[in-house]
């Protein structure tokens, strides 16, 4: 019995999902056409593979056997088309690069970019900017080849490159009661209202990188500006700011003093891709990443 392999993707993504709304919403199809699709399935099989109520949708005993299965091949369809994608991109010689804003200001990133273009010249680098999380998703949909990224990340999901290890600094206005201070504590900064990213961007980093001003009892201020990186200036010199310490990377300003702050674990900052396949030019620019993570990192 030969069966369309798009039935068995949409099969696997309605039981997956447990609702055909919401495998309707993942395939971008409509629901009623989706219903249709799984009743031609269960007619070409010849029994049901759902229980279905008015409350819940469950797979009978038949289509339990025949889920992981389904399963199965529904990924090994993605897996294909993933990597045609990929080399559609490399047979044209283009590659796409995700990054947040706030890293154009990492030498790694720009010397990385910077050689590959000027030894790869026939290659169109394409540098798409976003926030981290929504870059990994653009990642998993391959609609990026690669990305950099400051955190951490599941290791089964990607393969990464660390290239970098950040703290925080603090930023203050030159007239700031800690503005002469060589490093800062989380306790001293407990008096004034810290600005930093808003959380929903990367709950889980903003947790780790927040953590010594959070058991301090410090006031963050979560300020959406803040996602595009240290401020240039500060608008009054009774509260401070938090963000990556990119050290010498940083070309700071003249109105502002960016002082560490001690006790955070530091971030990594990463090269990352999809775990699986890649194209000739995407190995291309991991193999210079490698290279680029080996030499001795400056602060």
């Amino acid at each position: 019995m030969r069966i369309d392999p798009k039935l068995i993707i949409e099969f696997a993504a309605v039981a997956e999902e447990g609702s055909f709304t919401r495998a309707a919403r993942r395939l971008r199809v409509n629901q009623p056409w989706l219903s249709t699709r799984v009743q031609k399935l269960e007619h070409i099989l010849g029994f049901q593979l759902f229980e279905r109520t008015t409350r819940r949708l469950s797979l009978t005993e038949r289509g339990a056997q025949l889920f992981e299965a389904a399963s199965t091949a529904a990924k090994a369809c993605e897996a294909f088309d993933q990597l045609t994608s990929q080399l559609s991109r490399s047979s044209y010689g283009v590659l796409r690069i995700g990054a947040a804003p706030y890293t154009k200001v990492i030498r790694q990133r720009r010397k990385l970019i910077e050689e590959f273009s000027v030894n790869h010249p026939n290659v169109h680098l394409e540098l798409e900017t976003g926030w981290s999380l929504a870059l990994l998703g653009r990642l998993d949909e391959c609609e990026i080849d690669l990305t950099f990224m400051i955190g951490h990340i599941d290791r089964e999901r990607y393969e990464a490159i660390e290239l970098r290890r950040f703290g925080v600094a603090i930023t203050v206005s030159r007239d700031h009661p800690l503005a002469g201070s060589q490093a800062l504590g989380a306790d001293a900064l407990a008096p004034y209202p810290v600005k930093v990213f808003t959380r929903s961007l990367n709950p889980k980093l903003w947790d780790a990188l927040h953590a010594p001003l959070v058991e301090a009892g410090c006031q963050l201020v979560e300020t959406p500006e803040m996602a595009e990186g240290p401020p240039g200036t500060m608008e009054s010199s009774s509260i401070a700011a938090a963000f990556f310490d990119f050290g010498a990377d940083d070309p700071g300003a003249q109105d502002v003093v960016r002082i560490p702050l001690t006790g955070p674990a530091s971030m990594p900052f990463q090269l990352l891709r999809r775990a699986g396949p890649v194209s000739q030019v995407q190995d291309k620019f991991w193999q210079l990443a490698l290279k680029l993570s080996c030499e001795p990192a400056t602060t």
